[in-house]
Parts: structure tokens; sequence; C-alpha cells
């Protein structure tokens, strides 16, 4: 049901009296002069757009499509970061096991040349 101007401005006149001249202005800016009866509902947006309108909005089922995308990526990219930590401690093991066994041959070895001599 459409507001009619002197209804508008009866309470416009009202709230002037309760929240001040500014306020009420800028709350009236805000209100529809030709009431909810002119807004377009979602059934009146599907009558009237087009395909090619439909095609700017995501849908759910691209956005669940979009999860998917970014799901199987992000397992391939944890793989790959896996395999690299896998492969960096390898190479870390290997070269403390090397190590270890060198000074434990120097030493071995040190203390056969010292209770043989």
């Amino acid at each position: 049901m459409p507001v009619t101007e002197v209804e508008r401005r009866e309470l416009a006149n009202r709230l002037v009296a309760v929240i001040g001249e500014e306020p009420t202005e800028t709350l009236m800016q805000c209100l529809l002069t030709d009431g909810l009866d002119h807004l377009a509902t979602k059934e009146d947006l599907r009558a009237f757009a087009t395909k090619e309108d439909l095609r700017a909005f995501a849908t759910k089922e691209d956005l669940k499509a979009l999860e998917n995308t970014l799901r199987s990526e992000n397992q391939v990219e944890f793989a790959k970061l896996r395999a690299y930590i896998d492969s960096a401690i390898g190479k870390q093991m290997r070269l403390y096991v090397g190590l270890l066994v060198g000074v434990m041959l120097t030493v071995w070895g040190t203390s056969l040349v010292y209770a043989f001599a």
C-alpha cells in the first residue's frame, strides 16, 4: 500500500519533534516514496533476467566447483611440499650419519694406534 505525501509529511513532523531536523531529513530520504509495491522480487528477476544476465553471477554449484578445484590444487601443492621436505630430511640424515661414522672411525682409529703402539 503506497504511502501518501500527507502521511509522509505527518511522519516527518513527528520525527522532527523526537529526533531533530537533520536526522529526520536523512531518514526520510531513505524511505521509499512509492512503498514496497514497486520493488522487484526474486520472481520478477527470474522472469526478466536473460541467460547472459545470469552468467554474471555465481551459483552455489559454481562455488562448489571452485571449492573442489582449489582443494585439488592445494592437495597437489601439499604433496609437492611434503616430497620436498622428505627429500631435505633424507639428505640431512645422510649427512649426519656420514659425519658420525667419520668421527667414530677417526676416534677408533686413533685409539687403535695408541693401543698397538
